[in-house]
Formats: structure tokens, sequence, C-alpha cells
């Protein structure tokens, strides 16, 4: 006797065939295909009726909820965003809107913000293009509603065009389609198809088999693209259970039984700490996923997602409930559905759930790796300048020599040379390079060398420290430095350094610029591209847009917030200006060529090109200082004089500070209300003023007399407090000078050290100890502590492995 199967629940229950009624299986089968204008017109009836009933949802609210801030602080920034306001102007000037919200988290919000318009847009252009026959009105109406892009790929993944080259595609253009889709509705069972008038003599329909293969990759693929199913996976994605396995790759074991044999040895060591790697994924750290990433990719590992059988099952219950519950089928299409079901599972589903739970991973990994990078370059720029010293550059090298430049104080170059202080390759000069570097320190009374950290460092440092050791440089006093001179080389080959250098060789500008990083470092390493500084954490293997935008916009604050002097400031450092591009930054240096001088910020509105908003961006980053500044010397032109509104030629000494324009007139009733000279700001007796007028009135009570927000009146306060020569960068650790030098053989273990920190990363940060190599502290002995790039250290020896040049650290200042 044939039975028949009851599906409830996931569970199977045999019924003999003589007790139900079979006539339900006896329908005549219908074929249908619609065409793609007919889809099209389905689709855009079904779009029209959910736009109907369809309440648009509050980006605001999206944003707040994502980025866990407060609804009216989410409104007040998408409405400074969608006016062009830049991070660091409301940084500065908005915080009354933002509640002094920092540029990290700003950054945060505009990522956020950014990613619901992408949605948006999205959504618009799928809608205006999709045709599938199983698109409706509800579909529509969840395209409407999708707030993420995970959300909207999740919706997309059943309507998304397939390639004609996958198996469920080739079986739908042999015409199996109708018939699948029949069988997964249970509206027919499998003994009812008529194969015979499917057979024919073509690959896929040769016989009943073939026929039945391809049904089967029809139904797996339908199922793998269900939105319920979909669902369900995301949620499952976050199991514990779900682990991240590594392996060494056959190929490179076999790399390194070739290299073995012939006595050599490859690089595929670097990731031995990855070779039996087998960790839950909610353990796995952001700097691991990366470098897993890499090791794939060089063929050196096999990484792969480990689902258990319990998650398996779970799924597998899942999908037989959502198309097979509570029906009747016989046994032969009970067994069909089930290898449905587990082809569908192991050949899509499967790899479907390893591919989001990796990419989910590599975002999380990236957006901290960029975060953390981030962090290292705003320390970097942020670097205090060594002002008033004469400085000489030293890029080290083997072969070719080391290049040294001097430069002045004020950054101008005095001598170049060569030296062979380590090489075969003497200079044919009869005088000795120790003797031409002292002339050098005595001719133009340098008191600081400034080596790169690059090729030959340690060498050099060795000769230099050997140099001071034996008082060659009496009776100057002269000491050293290690200088970052990552990107120096592909600065010196570019346009701008050979604008700035015409005459120069390439690797002598290489010298100055490894100098003026010491004098000045913003100004040197804005002119790099911040992915080439080396303090990331494989910032290579991010992506290139992502990584440039976060960069640009913190180079853009740093350079903000610290300032520049309108009238001397380079192009270059223009052009990092909030506000500001490259092409109105060359016009600003055109017009103060043109005029000989910037009188005050209002001339800004001058020049063609910057109209008020970029004024308003721009104005406050930007000083006029009595020092660069001459009235008299200003020459006014003839586009001034036609326009209708002149800007002033008169000296306003607000423009010293970082008081915005708009806050002019409550800066000018604050110093009448403290009887002081504007003349004086700048200087301590206008400090003092401020200071002893504070001391008996509370912030809240002076902003409320001169009728402003607490934080302006704050920033007002804090600017005239500030001296003339204030710099932002003395709050941070000054650069670490030597004179003499140690190995990493003279060390031992529990011994006390000092240093300072070369780049952070997620698993801890590396300092240079001026042992000739970098030290790690692992996060585990840091004590809690965040450590930035610059921060001076005391540790502690913990290991040392002198045959890898490898030491570690422990943090104990």
């Amino acid at each position: 006797m044939e039975h028949y199967f009851w599906l409830e629940d996931a569970r199977v229950i045999a019924i003999p065939s003589t007790s139900i009624d079979n006539e339900e299986f006896k329908k005549p089968l219908t074929l249908s295909k619609e065409s793609d204008v007919e889809l099209r017109r389905i689709a855009s009836e079904a779009i029209q009726k959910a736009k109907q009933s369809f309440v648009p949802w509050c980006e605001e609210e999206v944003v707040a909820q994502t980025c866990c801030i407060s609804y009216e602080h989410a409104r007040n920034i998408i409405t400074l965003l969608k006016q062009d306001c830049t991070i660091p102007f409301i940084v500065r000037y908005r915080k009354q809107m933002t509640g002094g919200m920092q540029a990290e988290k700003l950054r945060e919000v505009q990522e956020s913000f950014e990613e619901v318009k992408e949605v948006q847009k999205k959504v618009d252009s799928i809608l205006k293009s999709i045709k599938h026959e199983k698109f409706d009105e509800a579909a529509a109406f969840s395209f409407l509603n999708a707030k993420t892009v995970e959300d909207l790929e999740m919706l997309y993944a059943p309507f998304k065009p397939q390639s004609k080259k996958t198996l469920a595609e080739r079986s739908k253009r042999l015409g199996l389609e109708p018939i699948a889709l029949q069988l997964l509705d249970m509206n027919i069972l499998l003994k009812q198809i008529d194969y015979k008038s499917l057979i024919k003599p073509q690959k896929g329909l040769l016989n009943e088999e073939e026929i039945r293969t391809g049904i089967k990759h029809i139904i797996a693929d339908k199922i793998s693209k269900d939105s319920n199913v979909l669902d369900y996976l995301r949620e499952r994605k976050h199991r514990p259970q779900i682990r991240i396995q590594c392996s060494k790759s056959p190929s490179a074991e076999k790399e390194d039984r070739k290299a073995f044999v012939e006595g050599k040895k490859t690089q595929n060591f670097k990731y031995e700490n990855y070779f039996n790697l087998n960790v839950l994924i909610h353990n796995v750290n952001a700097h691991q996923v990366l470098a897993l990433n890499r090791g794939e990719e060089k063929k050196v590992l096999t990484v792969k997602i480990q689902i258990p059988i319990g998650v398996k099952k779970d799924i597998t219950i899942f999908i037989w409930n959502v198309f097979f519950n509570k029906k009747y089928v016989e046994s032969e299409t009970y067994n069909f559905l089930r290898s449905c079901v587990e082809d569908s599972y192991d050949r899509l589903i499967e790899p479907y759930f390893c591919r989001q739970i990796r990419t989910e991973l590599n975002k999380k990994a990236e957006k901290e790796s960029i975060t953390i990078f981030g962090s290292n370059v705003r320390s970097l720029l942020l670097t205090p300048p060594v002002r008033g010293k004469t400085v000489i550059g030293i890029d080290p090298g083997f072969k070719h020599g080391c290049k040294v430049a001097c430069v002045s104080s004020k950054g101008e170059v005095l001598a170049t040379d060569v030296i062979y202080p380590f090489s075969e390759n003497r200079s044919n000069n009869s005088v000795s390079d120790a003797e031409r570097i002292r002339r050098m320190v005595s001719s133009h009374r340098a008191e600081i060398i400034a080596i790169g950290n690059g090729t030959a460092c340690r060498k050099a440092e060795e000769w230099f420290s050997n140099l001071i050791q034996n008082k060659v440089f009496n009776p100057y006093v002269v000491k050293y430095c290690i200088v970052n001179e990552n990107g120096a080389s592909i600065y010196s080959v570019t346009k701008e350094a050979e604008a700035e250098f015409p005459n120069m060789d390439p690797n002598l500008r290489s010298a100055v610029s490894i100098a003026r990083r010491l004098q000045d470092p913003l100004l040197e390493y804005v002119k790099i591209e911040p992915k080439h500084l080396g303090v990331g954490m494989y910032q290579h293997d991010l992506p290139e847009a992502q990584l440039k935008k976060t960069l640009d916009s913190i180079v853009e604050e740093c350079v903000s917030f610290v300032g520049v002097d309108l009238n001397v400031c380079p192009e270059i450092m223009l052009r990092k200006i909030s506000g500001l591009s490259a092409a109105r930054a060359k016009q600003i240096v055109e017009w103060r060529n043109k005029h000989s001088c910037f009188v005050n910020r209002e001339q800004l509105l001058l020049i063609k090109g910057l109209g008020q908003k970029s004024y308003e961006q721009c104005a406050g980053f930007v000083k006029i200082l009595p020092e660069t500044c001459n009235p008299s010397a200003f020459i006014p032109g003839e586009e001034e004089t036609k326009k209708k509104k002149k800007a002033s030629s008169k000296v306003n000494p607000l423009d010293r500070t970082i008081i915005h324009p708009e806050s002019y007139d409550t800066a000018m009733k604050f110093l009448e209300e403290l009887k002081a000279d504007p003349k004086t700001i700048g200087q301590q007796i206008l400090v003092d003023k401020v200071e002893s007028y504070i001391k008996f009135s509370s912030i809240e009570s002076i902003a409320s007399k001169f009728s402003v927000s607490k934080d302006i009146m704050q920033l007002i306060i804090d600017a005239l407090k500030q001296l003339q020569d204030y710099d932002i960068r003395k709050e941070f650790d000054q650069p670490l000078f030597c004179t003499s030098v140690r190995s990493i053989e003279d060390l031992q273990v529990g011994q006390g050290l000092t240093g300072r920190v070369n780049n952070v990363t997620a698993f801890g940060a590396f300092v240079d100890a001026g042992v000739g190599n970098n030290g790690l502290i692992h996060v585990s002995k840091m004590k809690g502590k965040k450590l930035t790039v610059g921060d001076k250290v005391t540790v502690r020896v913990l290991s040392i492995n002198v045959e890898k040049k490898r030491l570690e650290l422990e943090l104990l200042l």
C-alpha cells in the first residue's frame, strides 16, 4: 500500500493513501510565463500601492538609534551636514547644537547619515528596475521600509537577476521553472510530472534523471533566496557556537618543503601564529581578521567558517516549516524535497551564510583598523614642533650613502651633502665624513640631528652616537632624534617637491623633509598621503575610498584646529583648512601675492569663487598675525573698487584669535566689559584681566549677560586667555632626544627603559626604547591605560628574542 506523509512542525507522519482524498493532486499542470514588460507592469503597480500606504521613516531617528545619541542632536547634526558644514567647524563653533560632541563621534554620525542616504538611493534604483513574478505590494513595502544596507541586501536577494552560468538559471532556460514552482508550492506531486513531454535531445533534458536534477537546482535556489530564510540566517549569524578556523595552506606547505630542500627560507613564518587558529567568531580580534585575509590572499593560509551541526539542523527545520508545513506528500516526493533542502543548504545556504559572517567580521575589523589608524595619524600630525633650532636631516642608506640636509630654524635649506660612513662606496672627497658633518654643525650652529627610521637607521644612529660620545662636535652640544621617514621618498618625486626644490636631487629632498618633520611635523606630514605614514594596522588592505575619506577628514581637523597664518601659510596647508579646496587655496595664494598681504579675514570674501559659505567654514581657522601683516604694504586692486560692498582694509585684532567673525560683536562687548584694549589680545595683560574677571562670575551668568550660549561664551573666554604664541600641540609630548645608543643584546629581562610610542594597534603599542627595534606592549600589559602615538612611556622588559629581534614590554608609567 502506498503511503502519504503529513508534514507538521518538521515532524513526518505516515498515512495510508486510502485514508485521504487524492483529488487535489490530480489537477492539470498549467504553465505560464509572463514577459519582462508584463513583470515590470506588475511591479510598478505593486510599488504604487505600497507608496499609498507607506509613511516615510525619519532619517534622524535611524541615525540617533544607530549612533546611540539623542534625536535632537541627530537632527541638528544632519541639518548642519546638509548645510555643508565641516566637522572641525561643527566641533568648534556649533557645540551648543551637538552637546559638545567630539570629532570622532561626529564622523560616526556623518557616516551613518551617508549610509541612510545611500540606502534611499539604492531603494529608488531597485524599484525602478525590478522585474519579478513574485514581487508584490508587501515586497515593495518592505523595500520602502529598509533602513540599512544589510536589510536591503537581504530583501533584494530573492529578486536579484542571476548569472546565466548558475545551475538554476540553466535549468530555467530549459523551461523547468514552472514545474519546479508548482512542486515547491505543493500543487503537484513528483509522479504527476509528464517526463516524456519534457525529454529532448538537449543537455539537461536527455532523461528523467537530468530533468529531476534541474528541478532540484531551481527549488534549492528558490529556498536559498527566500526572504524568511534569509531573515532567519541573519538572526543565526551571532550564534556563539560558530567558529573561524585557519590552517597552513597546501601550497605554502609545498613551498616551505621545497625551500628547506634548497636551503632557503620563505616569508610564510610571518603567519605561523595562525597555522592552527580555531576560535569563536565572538573572540576573534580585528588584527587577526585582517591578518587572516592577507594570509589567505597570499595563499599562505586556508580560512573557513565552521557551522555547528546544531545550527544546520535548526536552519533545515525552519525551511521545512516555511515551505512544507501542514501538507500531504507521498514518499517519492517527500524524499525528493528532502534532497532539495539538503542541496540548498550544502551548496547555497551554508556558503552564503559563511560569506555573510566573513563580511561582517571584515567590516568590523576594517572599521576598527581605520579608527586606530586615524587616531595614530592625529597624534603624529599633532606632534609638537621643535622651533628655533637648526636641524640636520639624515636619510640613511648603505649602497647610496646617507643623504644630508642642514635646515635653518625657518625651514630654509642651508647645505646638503652625501656621506658614506659605513659603505665601501666612499666619497672622492679627501675630507672624512665625520669632519664634514662637524663642519656643517659648526658653520650653521646645528643643535639636532634628525635620523630617518628607514634603511640603515640603526647603523647611522650608532655612528652619530659615537661622534657625540667622542665629543667630535665640541664645543657645540648636539643631540639626535629618530624621525618617522615614511612617505618622504614618495613625496620627494612629486610635482610639489619638484616645484619647491627644482634643482635638487630627489634623495636630498628626502633629507630636507626629515629635518623639517622635526621642526614642524604638521607642515611636512600634510604633504604625504596619510596611508604612507606607517602608523596604521594593515592600512594598505583597507578599502581605499573609506580610508582616504576618514584620513582626509582627520588631517583637515588637525590643520584647522592648529590654525594657520593666512599671510605665510603654504598652499598645500591651505588646502587642508575647513571649507577650502585645492582651487580655493590656490586663489588665496594668488590674491596674497598680488596684494602683498591680507589685512583682515574679511578680505577673503573679495576672492572670486570664495562665497559666504566657504568663508563661514574657514574664517575661524585662519589668522592674521601682526608679525606677518603689514597694512602699509597692502596693494588694493581694481576689482575691489568695483565691488558694491567692499571689504574693510582695517586691521581687526580679533583676527589673531580662534573667535569666529560671527561672534565678534559679543567679543568686543566682553572686552569693553573688561575695560581692555583689543590691541592687547595675545598679551599677558589681557590674560590676567580675563582670569581675574571669571573668578567672580560663572560662565552661565556671563553668557546670559551677553545673550549667547554658554559654549560660545566659553570659546571667547578661552581665546582671549591664549598668548600670541599659543599652539595646541604644546599639550602633547615632545620628540625623544638621545646622545647615546644601546642594542637589544645589551638588555636584560626586568630592566626598566624609557621610550616613545611609535604605533598603536588593536593588540598593543610599539615603543621605540632606543635599542634599534621597537618593543611591543601587549594590551594585557598596559594596565588599562590608552596610549597614543608620541606618548613618552616608562616600561619594563618582559622577554627578549635576539634572533627574531622581538622585545616584549610591560607599561610602568
